[in-house]
């Protein structure tokens, strides 16, 4: 296994300052055993090594500059993009979005600007001056990603209560008095469904279905 990327910058920052003593015959010794270790291109291992901690004042933008070679500083976390819409508009959004029936973005997005006189006034929607503006805004693929957490919550995981497995008849032969014969009208698998909707609380209808084996 290599070594880390903070390993490396350990070995560099050893290496740099027996090599940048040494003689030039040395130097290539030392150069051969860091490229080894850490799989470095030679060229650029070559100048790691000769002016690693070595300061350079340069002139940028009217100012003196004084530039250190050295490691890599980590970027901080919580850095990058801060997110263009707000919680407070999406809460809005997800809420007018289960309202009218769950609509697509490519639906709901003119909806919104065309029905937002009459959203504006619903105090349940929570729409102030800053949400209304980015709803306005939003874009129908915005809408879909930004739905996208909601729409998979309410996904059907499966309608059927039957676990998938053999035929039942080798486990439950309901005649025994003579082998079953497929061919022969009369020979049934029957399964119940249940027609809950994905959600198994509450009151629902379950039916019984026949297969006759022959048609199968």
């Amino acid at each position: 296994m290599g070594l880390t990327m903070e390993e490396k910058q350990a070995l560099a920052r050893e290496i740099s300052k027996r090599y940048q003593r040494s003689g030039k015959k040395d130097k290539s010794k030392i150069l051969d055993e860091f490229v080894q270790n850490t799989g470095y291109n030679r060229k650029y291992a070559l100048h790691l090594l000769a002016n690693w901690g070595r300061t350079e004042l340069v002139k940028l933008a009217g100012r003196v500059v004084k530039l250190k070679a050295d490691a890599f500083k980590k970027r901080k976390a919580g850095g990058g993009r801060k997110p263009v819409y707000q919680a407070a508009t999406i809460k809005a959004l997800k809420l007018i979005w289960e309202f009218f029936d769950y609509m697509c973005g490519k639906r709901l997005s003119p909806f919104l600007r065309e029905q937002m006189p009459f959203l504006n006034p619903c105090k349940e929607f929570g729409i102030t001056k800053e949400v209304k503006a980015q709803l306005l805004a939003i874009s129908p693929a915005t809408i879909d990603r930004k739905l996208k957490p909601e729409r998979k919550k309410l996904e059907l995981k499966g309608r059927s209560a039957t676990r998938p497995g053999g035929l039942l008849k080798h486990q439950i032969p309901i005649r025994v008095f003579y082998t079953w014969d497929e061919r022969k009208p009369g020979f049934f698998e029957l399964d119940t469904v249940v027609h809950d909707g994905g959600n198994a609380s509450g009151e629902f209808c379950c039916t019984l279905n026949a297969t006759d084996l022959e048609d199968v």
